[in-house]
């Protein structure tokens, strides 16, 4: 009779305890509380270190992609702002080559068109050197003169004198004369704002390479800014059960 019961009160026992609430467990409960140095000796401490990802672009890309086209190498690396400042800057250089580019090309036709008609020249395909030499001179007559005016100096013979203007002239030499000062002076103004325009032109390629070298000081500080910064977890627990979380972060 004895074991009948001792047996039900075992199963009585045994149903409570699995149909009761799990038993929650305290670190501060189960640890004990040791003094000196055996407490250090039960301290418990944790560490891990995760990587954070990496700069989106190397210092190098930027540079390089920077240097193809002014704000790219930021805008790749995030810095959108700068980047459009960057592009704005390219495109109106490239605009105001094209059109200074074009200025000097119209005014180069015109003063070309000047000379053929003000002037007697035959033909627009002259050197430079050529439309650069009757901008001085009213005639062809005045600048063979001052040729050999110079060759006096050498010889003064008139056949000497003929050898030496051959010799020294203008590589393609066509006689000419001006059918005014006024038309030479109008001329010469207009072969000025042509040369204006070209140099203006080539300003804006200066321009252009300055533009990339400056983007790509900026994109490579930008980049080697984002280098990889290391997160560190700590944890740490004391022998009384107190438990200490924290983030670090490394650059």
């Amino acid at each position: 009779m004895k074991r009948a019961v001792i047996a039900m009160t075992l199963v009585c026992t045994l149903a409570t305890a699995a149909t009761a609430e799990p038993v929650k467990f305290s670190l501060r409960d189960a640890a004990s509380t040791p003094s000196g140095a055996s407490a250090a000796a039960n301290e418990w401490n944790y560490q891990d270190e995760v990587a954070t990802s990496e700069a989106p672009l190397s210092p190098g890309k930027a540079v390089l992609y920077s240097l193809l086209l002014p704000g790219l190498g930021d805008w790749k690396l995030g810095n959108k702002n700068r980047a459009t400042v960057f592009f704005a800057l390219e495109g109106l250089i490239w605009v105001s080559f094209a059109t200074f580019h074009v200025q000097g090309g119209d005014y180069e036709e015109e003063y070309q068109n000047l000379a053929a008609r003000f002037a007697g020249v035959t033909s627009t395909d002259h050197s430079d050197d050529f439309y650069a030499t009757i901008r001085d001179y009213d005639s062809s007559d005045e600048y063979e003169a001052d040729i050999k005016n110079e060759g006096r100096d050498y010889d003064t013979g008139s056949e000497a004198l003929d050898q030496y203007f051959l010799e020294n002239r203008v590589e393609d030499y066509e006689p000419w004369m001006w059918a005014s000062t006024e038309r030479r002076l109008q001329y010469s103004e207009t072969r000025s704002a042509s040369k204006t325009a070209y140099r203006r032109a080539d300003y804006m390629i200066a321009a252009a390479a300055a533009n990339r070298v400056v983007s790509a000081v900026f994109a490579y500080a930008a980049a080697r800014s984002a280098t990889k910064h290391e997160v560190g977890l700590d944890l740490d627990i004391s022998p009384r059960g107190d438990v200490a979380f924290a983030l670090t972060k490394r650059f």
